[in-house]
């Protein structure tokens, strides 16, 4: 049956044309807020749980985070979540991530009528702030001031004082040894509140988890690549055929870095080159198609869709779409009819 309505464009491309006919800042102001919304597909739940996004300002992401930990993680996985936010928008929004101190944690249902929330709550079997094994306590505790009490033993003195002995600043001796004061005293901390050692590395990770955000992450990453060496010999390789090379891949993951290829090698590929090998690999890439479904219209469709991404030759000008993809008959007949009352 045919369409009753063909060739009627979707919301989906609709509304990012519309928003860039506002101009450019309210278009970055629109793409900066679409980051913050889908902060949790970016970086997954468990991390968006944990570390919120507040704002982005002057290409700086700000976050806020309670627990030292996540916030040592974010530190150590800054470069990985500075791409994932510029893939997931297109272009180069962030350059860094910084921490917001003025947001706080929310105690779920500690502000709802006195108290009364949150023993329904639990009378429901629903997680509140005080049973909930990812807050920790955080609004009972305050970390810093707890590190602060904690008393150290003499051997951690003693091998405090021999940190920075032989260097000749003695202000720069002094910090080393403050931090390494500050570090001891959080592990006991740490210990304390029932840390233990990561099954991995050996160092402290929380109550719940078995491993680490270290190892979980240096573990994500080791799939990511195997994923990407994976698309690089079979480019139009979908998830069920990838997870034959990493039984770990999902859809997610896949799509993922997929993404992120097909960015990098847009950036190598003119809008006018349509046979080279990085062309042709670009195009199987993006639109999972094998070699012997490579045609020449699949080439233009796809180059016409990736046209913001591909590199421009110097006076380009970039075609309509009715040049660079045959119109079908359906096309061609509407096309028809507005050119002729156009004419008239």
């Amino acid at each position: 049956m045919a369409k009753r309505t063909p060739g009627l464009e979707k919301a989906v491309s609709i509304i990012p044309k519309a928003i860039h006919e506002l101009g450019p800042k309210q278009e970055r102001e629109y793409y900066q807020h679409w980051v913050l919304w889908h902060w949790a597909d970016i970086v997954g739940e468990t991390y968006a749980h944990n570390v919120k996004a507040v704002a982005i300002d002057k290409k700086s992401l700000y976050v806020s985070c309670y627990d030292p930990a996540w916030a040592n993680e974010t530190r150590y996985r800054m470069p990985q979540i500075v791409q994932q936010v510029n893939n997931y928008a297109g272009a180069e929004m962030i350059k860094d991530i910084q921490f917001n101190g003025s947001w706080r944690w929310k105690d779920y249902a500690a502000k709802a009528d006195s108290g009364k929330a949150v023993e329904q709550a639990g009378e429901k079997g629903v997680p509140s702030a005080s049973n909930t094994p990812n807050t920790h306590n955080a609004q009972e505790m305050n970390w810093a001031r707890e590190r602060a009490k904690m008393p150290l033993g003499k051997q951690d003195l003693q091998q405090a004082e021999k940190l920075g002995a032989k260097l000749e600043d003695e202000e720069l001796a002094l910090k080393i040894r403050e931090l390494y004061r500050k570090n001891r005293q959080l592990e006991k901390l740490r210990e304390k509140n029932g840390w233990h050692p990561c099954r991995s590395c050996g160092s402290l990770c929380p109550p719940e988890e078995v491993i680490c955000h270290r190892c979980v992450s240096k573990k994500l990453e080791d799939v990511r690549a195997r994923i990407r060496a994976v698309l690089r010999d079979i480019p139009w390789a979908r998830c069920k055929e990838v997870s034959e090379y990493v039984p770990e891949c999902t859809p997610k993951l896949l799509n993922e870095q997929r993404a992120a290829m097909v960015q990098m090698q847009a950036a190598k590929v003119s809008i006018l080159d349509h046979t080279s090998m990085e062309a042709k690999t670009l195009v199987m890439l993006y639109r999972c198609l094998p070699p012997e479904q490579l045609t020449e219209e699949a080439i233009k469709r796809a180059f016409y869709e990736l046209r913001f991404s591909l590199y421009w030759p110097p006076d380009f000008k970039l075609p309509k779409r009715y040049e660079a993809i045959p119109l079908r008959h359906a096309e061609k007949r509407q096309y028809g009819k507005k050119k002729k009352t156009q004419d008239e």
